[in-house]
């Protein structure tokens, strides 16, 4: 994590620029270090990663969107606005400015025009998570969606993967801890079903299940006091001094 921290950061001027032509070895680095308990400096990467992903995803969506012939909804940068939003939380910063700004990217009129639309699972899952946090009235039919389009097209990743998100944005949504923590825990086994030792997977991804930890970061934003004792949630997320339960605090 050392030698891989020290290459980004070899010549640039700070955190901010190394994060610019490197986001996804950035985001290891931010993850990485909230793992291993250096919560502070996690933290600023997390944060200089929510400003430049936010423009890195933005630039990708131009480019699959913004003229005609418009690609396929599978080529969007949905995988990069869900982690725009953890980085915004595990970096305690403008999460609902985060979140607008990915939620009308994701409620476009067009984009159920797309084609392949019913395959992307992502479509669904960005506006789930956004819409959450800006409180969309229309968030249960985004969740029913969801769930929906996985159990008529989805395989077992995704079935696992998504319905675990949709248990956790419903108890979320209905204030109940113990179905949020019913939908951590889904998150977890996700992780050690179709994650650890996969093919690409690094060590970082093995150690920490980072869809679980961003839902932990966001219950305890939301006021929810849930503690979730597992080797794949650094410590730090336990820890009401560095993720105080609360967004006030």
């Amino acid at each position: 994590m050392s030698t891989e921290r020290n290459c980004l950061l070899d010549g640039k001027d700070g955190i901010e620029a190394a994060v610019v032509t490197r986001p996804n070895r950035a985001q290891t680095v931010a993850v990485g270090l909230l793992a291993l308990g250096d919560v502070d400096e996690a933290k600023a990467w997390f944060r200089a990663l929510t400003a430049e992903l936010l423009i890195y995803a933005g630039n990708s969506w131009d480019a699959q969107y913004e003229k005609e012939p418009r690609q396929s909804a599978q080529r969007g940068p949905w995988e990069d606005y869900v982690n725009v939003i953890y980085c915004a939380l595990l970096g305690r910063g403008e999460v609902e400015d985060v979140a607008d700004t990915v939620h009308k990217r994701a409620t476009e009129e067009f984009v159920d025009e797309l084609e392949n639309r019913d395959l992307a699972f992502r479509v669904d899952l960005v506006r789930s998570l956004s819409g959450y946090i800006v409180a969309d009235p229309s968030l249960s039919d985004f969740v029913d969606t969801l769930e929906q389009r996985v159990d008529e097209r989805g395989n077992d990743w995704d079935h696992d993967r998504y319905h675990a998100y949709a248990q956790t944005l419903r108890g979320l949504q209905t204030r109940s801890e113990p179905k949020v923590s019913a939908g951590i825990d889904a998150l977890l086994t996700f992780h050690q079903t179709h994650l650890v030792g996969g093919s690409g997977v690094d060590a970082v991804d093995n150690a920490v299940a980072l869809d679980a930890t961003a839902m932990l970061a966001l219950a305890h934003r939301e006021g929810m006091a849930i503690t979730v004792d597992h080797d794949a949630i650094p410590d730090a997320l336990n820890d009401d001094e560095y993720y105080p339960v609360g967004n006030e605090r």
